[in-house]
C-alpha cells in the first residue's frame, strides 16, 4: 500500500474523514488482485513437484513448526532415491537399495524373497501356549 492508502485509512479509522466507498473499492481490488497472483504462483510451484518432493517439503515444515514426533505422526511413508536424514520415517523405504537380507535358522543369510519375487514367510510348528493369570 502506497502512503496516500495508509493515510486515508488511518484518518478515516480515527475520524478525521468520511469514507469513500469507491476509493476502498479500488485499494481492496488491488489487494486482492495480489493475493490472487500470489496463490496462483504458489500453486504452479505445487503442482510441478512430484509427490515425494511435496511430502518431503511437508516434513520439513512439520518438523521446523511443530517438531520431531508431530513430523513422524502425520507422514506418510514414501520411496525415496536417497536416505532421508532427520526426515525419514518408520516405512520409507529407498528405491535403489538392494534386496533386504535375513538370517535364517541354520545360521546363514537368505533374501526376503523367494525366486517368484513373493515374500518368504517364516512358519513355526511349534504349538502356541497362552496362559491365563488372574491377579
Amino acid at each position: 500500500m502506497k502512503s496516500d492508502e495508509y493515510k486515508y485509512l488511518s484518518d478515516t479509522l480515527s475520524g478525521r474523514r468520511g469514507r469513500d466507498p469507491e476509493y476502498e473499492e479500488q485499494i481492496s481490488a488491488k489487494i486482492e488482485g495480489s493475493i490472487n497472483r500470489q496463490a496462483a504462483e504458489r500453486q504452479q510451484q505445487l503442482d510441478s513437484l512430484t509427490p515425494e518432493q511435496r511430502e518431503i517439503e511437508q516434513r520439513r515444515y512439520s518438523l521446523r513448526t511443530y517438531g520431531r514426533e508431530h513430523m513422524r505422526r502425520d507422514a506418510s511413508p514414501i520411496i525415496s532415491d536417497r536416505p532421508l536424514g532427520e526426515l525419514a520415517v518408520e516405512g520409507d523405504q529407498i528405491g535403489s537399495a538392494p534386496a533386504p537380507r535375513m538370517k535364517g535358522h541354520s545360521g546363514r543369510e537368505t533374501s526376503w524373497r523367494d525366486a517368484n519375487g513373493r515374500l518368504k514367510l517364516q512358519v513355526h510348528s511349534a504349538p502356541i501356549r497362552q496362559t491365563l493369570q488372574l491377579y
